[in-house]
């Protein structure tokens, strides 16, 4: 998944691009990231429950901002940085990383690439950016749960057979967030 500064930065290219359509920016802002802070991702993003035997297809039913629209009031800022951050992850699972998903890859480890990857990103956005979780007014579960996502991955990086791969570089990364920042949120 894109991480949480991923997503930030996607929302603050987006206020830069449209900031009349945002009322709230705080709002907006907490919308992005929320739905990952929920246990059942399912219901958060509008997606179908699918056993992940074909990954294309399992991306393409585990989100879907068109269902969260047409569900959800969208004159609402925090609903609108919602349906942000289901588009984004829309885009980065079935477009942005569309090859790499098509790769035979385990689970486990497309799991420890994008882990790792997820990681690297952050730290590059956030000094390019300067962005961080404090951004939000849920900055202490992002923190939370990044923590324990780093606490859970110790002690596997230490050892010696952990090898990932990177999916994609800054310049395409920084390309996708151009991108997706540009997206029209339905009304």
């Amino acid at each position: 998944m894109p991480s949480q500064i991923t997503h930030l930065v996607v929302a603050k290219k987006y206020l830069e691009k449209h900031a009349q359509e945002i009322k709230d920016v705080q709002k907006f802002l907490d919308g992005n990231v929320v739905p990952d802070l929920v246990n059942d991702k399912t219901i958060s993003h509008c997606g179908i429950r699918t056993e992940q035997r074909d990954v294309l297809i399992y991306n393409r039913e585990k989100v879907n901002p068109e269902k969260f629209a047409a569900t959800h009031n969208m004159n609402d800022d925090f609903n609108k940085g919602q349906y942000l951050h289901l588009y984004v992850d829309y885009q980065f699972y079935n477009v942005f990383l569309l090859e790499y998903h098509r790769r035979e890859i385990d689970k486990e480890q497309r799991g420890t690439d994008l882990y790792e990857t997820s990681r690297r990103d952050d730290l590059y956005l956030q000094q390019k950016y300067c962005v961080s979780y404090d951004d939000t007014s849920v900055a202490s579960e992002l923190y939370q749960i990044n923590a324990a996502w780093d606490e859970e991955n110790a002690e596997k990086r230490r050892q010696p057979e952990y090898k990932f791969t990177f999916p994609y570089d800054f310049t395409a990364l920084e390309q996708f967030i151009e991108q997706v920042s540009n997206v029209v949120i339905p009304c």
